[in-house]
């Protein structure tokens, strides 16, 4: 069960960062809080190092490569803070 590179319609979270942005240019300031904001990538992060650090090892003994691949986006996409997960 290893991701694909898919190509997928943008989130209504990023249409309505996308939508402030147009509406008001000052807002680039403030850009990564208002994509972190709309998108919910902060909270989808958090919920996802929560479920690897509580269920990780239940999870890794049924696939690998799903856990493998929760932690390569944690990494990826989390900011430069120390994460628990591993």
């Amino acid at each position: 069960m290893t991701p694909k590179a898919q190509r997928h319609e943008p989130t209504a979270g990023a249409l309505r960062a996308a939508r402030a942005i147009n509406q008001d240019a000052s807002l680039l300031k403030s850009l990564p809080e208002l994509i972190d904001r709309e998108t919910g990538v902060r909270e989808i992060l958090d919920i996802l190092e929560n479920i690897i650090s509580e269920a990780g090892d239940l999870i890794e003994s049924r696939s690998p490569e799903l856990v493998a691949a929760a932690r390569n986006a944690l990494r990826r996409y989390s900011d430069e803070t120390p994460r628990q997960a591993e």
